[in-house]
């Protein structure tokens, strides 16, 4: 039965990832979606543009305009001539903020380990995260990259009058590291939502606004509740399980370390946002709709959570190319958005696989 349910889960996460990448397909254009305004049936035409002039690409075959008749067409930008305006200079600029998103990252991690009693310091934390980067390319949903930190905290060397953390204690850092980030996100992008749309600002805004209000209740209920009480639940496996978690987040100093998280999570919230906002103007790209690109951005990130295809590949790409659109953001730069996103994360996984490879072979030699 457990595995049947396993194998139609799996289905259904790549029928899922199969669909948002036909989406993305059908949506997005490699070259310009060109029409004239002045026609009485508009049809769009892919086109693709040089310094003499355009080539019409119809399904009789090309056909060669000048640039006159070419500067009279009305046009949606595709994925080739979205990356050929780039702005490079503002691509490095957020590559570098990228960066400090991730040492804000592994700061908020370090902060839950600490109270905890695992206290490393910020550079071997940081450099656990990004290697953890690189198992969440090769796993959906992020999940190798958890389960890289997990094994890398739990296996590592004991200091002297120190006790090896229990499993349990670290899976719980993992998890509530993800959920303190998730609900300060959604809150960030809510609250930019709200100022650029006022109480206009959509459903799904108000629905982002509702998680952090949903997390803090659920750390209550934790901390203040009686769980373990309940018979069923002290004499089941999962309840064996959670105890150590419940005991993790019932100690005295987790209100502070989740207090410190949550501050840390803000920053690394901001350098996320910022970075999308960066992207779409390095992408010579106005939105029109300003509230979208926060709330769409955050909608996209929880897409590229859903354990579907490795890396949120269709997903991922589908949520960017939905949601920056009801900014106004034209399909080609909404997947150029989100591809160069997937291009900062690949290159710190890429360091983070380097430094892998070079501690091992370290140990090696030792």
């Amino acid at each position: 039965m457990i595995l049947r349910r396993l194998r139609v889960s799996r289905a259904a996460s790549w029928a899922l990832a199969i669909a948002a990448l036909g989406f993305v397909v059908w949506a997005v254009p490699v070259h310009d979606r060109c029409w004239d305004p002045g026609a009485p049936q508009s049809t769009k035409l892919s086109v693709s543009r040089d310094d003499a002039g355009c080539t019409l690409r119809l399904r009789s075959g090309d056909v060669r305009i000048a640039r006159e008749e070419c500067a009279r067409l009305r046009c949606e930008p595709g994925v080739a001539s979205t990356f050929a305006h780039a702005r490079t200079g503002v691509l490095a600029a957020l590559l570098a903020l990228y960066g400090l998103g991730t040492i804000a990252w592994a700061a908020r991690w370090r902060a839950l380990l600490s109270f905890a009693g695992i206290d490393l310091p910020l550079q071997r934390v940081w450099r656990l995260s990004i290697e953890a980067q690189t198992a969440g390319i090769l796993l959906p949903g992020g999940l190798g990259g958890d389960a890289l930190r997990i094994v890398s905290m739990a296996a590592r060397p004991m200091r002297s009058g120190e006790s090896r953390s229990p499993v349990a204690i670290v899976v719980a850092s993992v998890l509530l590291d993800r959920a303190v980030g998730l609900a300060v996100l959604s809150a960030v992008a809510a609250a930019l939502g709200f100022a650029w749309g006022g109480m206009h600002a959509g459903p799904l805004a108000f629905v982002l606004a509702a998680v952090p209000l949903a997390f803090l209740a659920g750390i209550a209920i934790v901390r203040i509740g009686p769980i373990e009480r309940l018979r069923w639940f002290a004499e089941s496996r999962i309840g064996r399980v959670i105890e150590p978690v419940l005991q993790y987040l019932r100690a005295p100093g987790a209100p502070r370390a989740i207090a410190i998280a949550a501050a840390l999570s803000v920053l690394v919230a901001g350098v996320q946002l910022a970075t999308i906002r960066g992207l779409i103007f390095a992408l010579a790209q106005a939105p029109a709709a300003e509230k979208w690109v926060y709330v769409g951005s955050a909608m996209a990130f929880v897409a590229a959570a859903i354990p579907a295809l490795p890396g949120g590949w269709g997903t991922a790409d589908a949520a960017y190319v939905f949601f920056l659109g009801l900014a106004g953001i034209s399909a080609g730069a909404a997947l150029g958005v989100c591809l160069m996103y997937r291009l900062f994360w690949y290159v710190f996984a890429l360091v983070g696989a380097l430094l892998h490879v070079a501690r091992t072979r370290a140990r090696a030699v030792a």
